[in-house]
């Protein structure tokens, strides 16, 4: 009788782990589908092409200004783009009236369409800063900074407004975070660039590829018409996929 029902017990111990483990989640088995291939160029020859595109603007700057990422970087051009068209309005531009305040928090942005990001991508772009005249014989750029951000939480693009970069939280890249002033008298090799410079910046910290955006920040603290920035330009950004 005892062994009658151990038996019958084992037996229903048994059937039950079986049925167990059959329900465990078995995915880890499954390879992974592989990641279409997400690699572009944007040279913004006209902004409005690249928009029709995905790209997407927005101003959060405290005491938001009139100046947003626009043709040429502004009016008058500036210089001249670093490729395709490289008239004076061959790339994209942000500068200090991205703010109204004569120094408050700029937060300007420029987003991607949306793309699979998967670790080791890479995001590469030329990009250099505006020297103005500062009225004693020099001229200089008031100290500006860059950043390239990602959001990996989804695919919108909300960035926040001010200092808060919004669901862009992971920050790739950040050109000139103290803030170096560089001038034609006294040039300043850590400031940032007078003259088109490439930079790159490598998607990281993803447990999975995801779809997302990236964006690339003009973001100056204490920037305005009396305090600091000049402004940036952006030319022949391109995104490559790590597998292709």
């Amino acid at each position: 009788m005892r062994k009658s029902l151990l038996s019958k017990t084992l037996l229903w111990t048994s059937i039950t782990a079986f049925a167990f483990t059959s329900c465990v989640n078995d995915d880890y088995l499954v390879a992974a589908k592989p990641v279409a291939d997400q690699s572009f160029v944007e040279e913004f020859d006209t902004l409005a092409s690249a928009m029709n595109r995905g790209w997407k603007i927005k101003n959060v700057s405290d005491s938001v200004g009139g100046g947003v990422w626009q043709q040429g970087g502004g009016f008058p051009a500036w210089f001249p783009a670093y490729s395709g068209n490289t008239s004076n309005v061959g790339f994209v531009g942000a500068d200090y009236t991205s703010t109204a305040a004569q120094a408050q928090t700029i937060s300007n942005w420029l987003i991607s369409p949306i793309v699979t990001m998967q670790n080791g991508d890479k995001i590469v772009f030329y990009s250099r800063a505006l020297q103005y005249d500062d009225g004693t014989g020099d001229s200089t750029d008031y100290s500006n900074r860059l950043q390239v951000r990602i959001n990996d939480l989804n695919d919108g693009f909300n960035v926040g407004s001010g200092f808060d970069p919004g669901d862009f939280t992971t920050s790739l890249l950040d050109i000139n975070p103290t803030y170096i002033a560089s001038s034609v008298l006294t040039p300043q090799l850590t400031a940032y660039p007078t003259r088109w410079t490439r930079f790159e910046a490598t998607v990281y910290g993803l447990n999975a590829p995801k779809k997302g955006r990236f964006a690339f920040r003009y973001f100056v603290e204490g920037g305005g018409s009396n305090g600091l920035g000049s402004g940036v330009g952006i030319d022949y950004v391109s995104y490559k996929s790590v597998a292709h």
